[in-house]
């Protein structure tokens, strides 16, 4: 089910829910749902109840410019075991899940439109800039290299709506930087700017959620030269450690 609605009074900014049920190659029972915000991030969750031990998995991800909808499926440790390429058109969803380390992909097939399962949302709730969590992560399997890669945050307090920050993101080269000392990044509800990470002028955004952060680049690309070729921080990293 598709639905667009605005939650001004709970500042989440959801401006659509999508809810459909099917499944995966005309075999395995699934079930997809999630929220789109107003900055184009969407989570919620997939569902497999015919699994061994069914229970929700996180999915994460964005709704991009080809207008496709990209999301991850991540277990509570960060490992991503899952990709989502979605594309819906009207009451109806059409796209694959592949398996990271596999490649192989599987269809979504007869998926029909449900009503969104309250459960399943509420992950894009803004977080309180006083439960930010200690360390967060992800990881994939990197099959050119046949090993797993991903990054790691982690956020020390500085004083109230002020954090020091340690990134390094390795999907497959090295993006490392931290906060200057003296100089925290400073939060404005759930996110923050941090600009002049490293003498290339690199900068990037921080946005909190309960269950995750996003990174992303601010700075033009030319600023990430002090990383390996087409890295940065750029990545939905989970909350590990409170």
């Amino acid at each position: 089910m598709v639905m667009m609605l605005v939650l001004t009074g709970l500042k989440a900014q959801i401006v659509r829910q999508v809810a459909f049920e099917g499944k995966l190659d005309g075999k395995t029972a699934v079930r997809v749902a999630f929220e789109e915000n107003a900055d184009k991030i969407v989570a919620g969750a997939i569902y497999y109840p015919k699994a061994k031990n069914p229970a929700q998995i996180l999915i994460v991800g964005e709704h991009n410019s080809n207008d496709t909808y990209i999301l991850n499926e991540y277990q509570s440790d960060g490992t991503i075991t899952g990709s989502l390429s979605i594309k819906l058109e009207g009451n109806r969803m059409t796209g694959e899940w592949t398996n990271p380390r596999t490649e192989k992909s599987m269809a979504f097939t007869n998926m029909r439109s449900i009503a969104f399962p309250k459960s399943y949302g509420g992950k894009l709730t803004p977080e309180d800039p006083g439960k930010i969590g200690h360390e967060y992560r992800y990881s994939f399997y990197h099959t050119g290299y046949e090993d797993m890669m991903g990054g790691t945050v982690t956020f020390r307090a500085a004083g109230k709506n002020r954090v020091h920050f340690d990134v390094s993101n390795v999907p497959g080269n090295i993006a490392e930087g931290k906060s200057e000392q003296g100089r925290p990044a400073v939060l404005h509800g759930n996110q923050f700017v941090y600009n002049d990470v490293n003498e290339c002028g690199y900068g990037f955004k921080a946005l909190f959620f309960p269950r995750f952060v996003v990174l992303s680049t601010v700075t033009d690309w030319e600023t990430t030269g002090c990383f390996g070729a087409h890295t940065a921080f750029d990545a939905v990293y989970i909350k590990v450690k409170d």
